[in-house]
């Protein structure tokens, strides 16, 4: 994979504590990736990522896509299983996470990159499909990343002891994560671009608006005819409530 001067620029906790703990992140001689399909989900946190991975798995087609490459879950299966790499772990995955021939796996851009640079985007070539969520509204998705980040509920199934009325309002965080959205999303086009990718393309608000045509876009891609998503399985629901557009008016009115 091609990996364009640019995106060396990009940060990577995830791949900062692997590299300490594994080694430089590089291809294993002769490895070879399990005996699987594979759909990376490419988010940036706030974009509906986590309702996506809900619809997904509940069309029984699917795992629900997790963050398996974030720093602590792969050092602890690392640890546990003596691994050496993350080649290796990439195929223990398949023990780790039920699978139906596929897995739905969440990636950041900085953990594609790692992905790539480890050899395993190469070595699934032909069996990786990508798809790409974005939120429209990157006001909105801002907004929401702030609010998060002071109460520590990234999706409805967290819970926080921090009430709404201890929330700060911050203008500079806003533009900072809205500046740094817009940087995670041009940086997997340009990924993408360089290496001749055509993900499937979902929106966080047509998403909302009918699922059927994503989930019916990845069934065609992955040659899997007759997905359909149940609604009634998926238990993430939107988190935006009162505060979320008091931040909106206060942002526009003082622009």
């Amino acid at each position: 994979m091609n990996v364009p001067p640019l995106l060396r620029n990009i940060t990577c906790e995830h791949r900062d504590a692997v590299t300490h703990v594994l080694g430089p992140v590089r291809p294993e001689p002769r490895w070879a990736p399990p005996d699987l399909d594979v759909l990376f989900l490419c988010f940036t946190n706030r974009c509906g990522s986590n309702f996506l991975a809900q619809l997904l798995a509940s069309t029984g087609a699917f795992n629900e896509a997790g963050e398996f490459f974030n720093a602590p879950t792969v050092l602890k299966h690392a640890m546990e299983r003596g691994l050496r790499s993350l080649p290796a772990y990439f195929s223990a995955l398949s023990v780790l996470v039920p699978h139906t021939g596929r897995i739905a796996a969440k990636v950041a851009i900085g953990q594609l990159l790692m992905l790539a640079d480890a050899g395993i985007l190469d070595a699934l070539r032909g069996r990786a499909t990508y798809l790409l969520l974005k939120r429209q509204d990157q006001l909105g998705q801002a907004i929401s990343r702030v609010i998060a980040w002071q109460t520590g509920r990234w999706s409805s199934a967290h819970a926080s002891d921090i009430r709404e009325s201890a929330l700060l309002f911050d203008r500079v965080m806003i533009d900072t994560q809205q500046a740094w959205v817009a940087n995670e999303n041009a940086a997997f086009s340009r990924f993408f671009s360089a290496n001749g990718i055509v993900p499937v393309h979902v929106t966080y608000e047509d998403l909302l608006a009918d699922p059927r045509p994503t989930i019916e876009a990845v069934g065609a891609t992955m040659g899997l005819t007759g997905l359909c998503a149940r609604l009634e399985k998926v238990a993430i629901r939107p988190q935006a409530n009162g505060i979320n557009g008091a931040w909106r008016s206060a942002y526009l009115t003082r622009s």
